[in-house]
């Protein structure tokens, strides 16, 4: 599981290790309150934060169970609302092996966090991908922002990232390649960046317009209209500018990137 991973309020077959009378064969209920996983155990106590650290939880929800191992716990204080706690996980593979369950996000951490699915139960992503990503840039989906769901924003956000301009999850993105996103709610703020230009506008559903793709080796304007016949009265500058996007309520966020000419085949 290194992306997004449903995980539900499930029954915990076992909790073991990483306490000074270690635990065998609990009942408990794990569930996120707020945005912090908190383990309720059949005999009264209740672990968070650093009190999971070091524990396995053994998930069953039908199918296999998964062990899981919380190896580490943090809080990202980047967002100016209330920290977000992040968790160092690692997963049992079929082979008896463990890995890590997350890979690095550009700061080296290996975490994962919880937020609310909206069922009743909550998702458990990684730092590193893009959902995650777009929760640290302040797209919490369990709020809202002016009657707008931010569910919707983070949405667009993902498909900004991945450069999926359809929103039918074909990226056309190179990692590592700079962009710069913000949004008409000043969640983000555009700031200065030298060099770029206006790519995009986005929506839930994908780009709203294209003034130019970002990696044109992978996808150009024309590819574009010919597999997003929508798209096709909204490419090019012309066509595609931040102003007129400002106007149009489908764009909640948009982005610069370098824009460059396709390399001569």
């Amino acid at each position: 599981m290194r992306g997004p991973a449903a995980l539900l309020l499930g029954l915990i077959l076992s909790v073991i290790g990483g306490m000074s009378q270690p635990l065998q064969a609990l009942e408990g209920k794990i569930r996120l309150e707020d945005t912090e996983l908190v383990l309720r155990l059949e005999d009264g106590r209740v672990l968070r934060g650093a009190g999971l650290v070091g524990l396995t939880l053994v998930l069953g929800q039908g199918g296999q169970p998964v062990e899981i191992r919380v190896d580490g716990f943090e809080e990202d204080r980047t967002i100016l609302r209330a920290p977000l706690p992040l968790y160092r996980m690692s997963v049992r593979q079929a082979d008896g092996s463990t890995a890590d369950l997350c890979h690095p996000d550009p700061g080296g951490r290996r975490a994962a966090f919880a937020f609310p699915d909206g069922k009743g139960g909550f998702n458990l992503t990684c730092t590193s991908g893009a959902e995650g990503k777009c929760v640290l840039f302040g797209y919490r989906p369990w709020e809202t922002r002016e009657g707008v769901p931010m569910s919707d924003l983070l949405r667009a956000c993902i498909h900004l990232l991945r450069a999926d301009y359809g929103g039918d999850d074909r990226p056309s993105t190179r990692n590592g390649t700079p962009i710069n996103v913000y949004d008409r709610f000043a969640i983000q703020h555009p700031g200065t960046a030298p060099g770029m230009a206006f790519e995009a506008a986005w929506g839930p559903d994908g780009a709203v317009c294209v003034a130019h793709p970002r990696i044109p080796d992978n996808i150009t304007l024309d590819d574009l209209a010919e597999r997003y016949p929508r798209l096709r009265r909204r490419l090019g500058p012309e066509q595609c500018s931040e102003d007129a996007m400002r106007a149009d309520p489908r764009a909640l966020i948009f982005n610069q990137s370098a824009a460059t000419e396709p390399a001569p085949r």
